[in-house]
């Protein structure tokens, strides 16, 4: 098997650059609030529009302060367990 001549003068470089995201995979933070809330109302196994006033001022102040899926759902998992014992 004969090898192809390599012609060095038509090689271009690849630019390379660093991967900057540290979240590629949106492992990290949740997209948006209503991703937000879809994974808690999968965790609470109901729906949003079941909780209480009181429930849903605190599942909106939890997510006006962070996105971050182990803060946020951290946070959930404290005042459900807490507030009133139902989920």
């Amino acid at each position: 098997m004969a090898k192809l001549p390599a012609i060095v003068e038509n090689v271009l470089p690849f630019p390379v650059q660093s991967f900057v995201d540290p979240d590629p995979f949106g492992e990290l933070f949740f997209a948006n609030t209503i991703a937000a809330k879809h994974a808690i109302a999968d965790y609470l196994v109901k729906p949003l529009a079941k909780l209480t006033s009181e429930q849903m001022s605190a599942v909106n102040s939890i997510l006006e302060t962070t996105l971050n899926k182990q803060e946020v759902m951290s946070q959930i998992r404290d005042y459900f367990s807490d507030s009133t014992g139902e989920v």
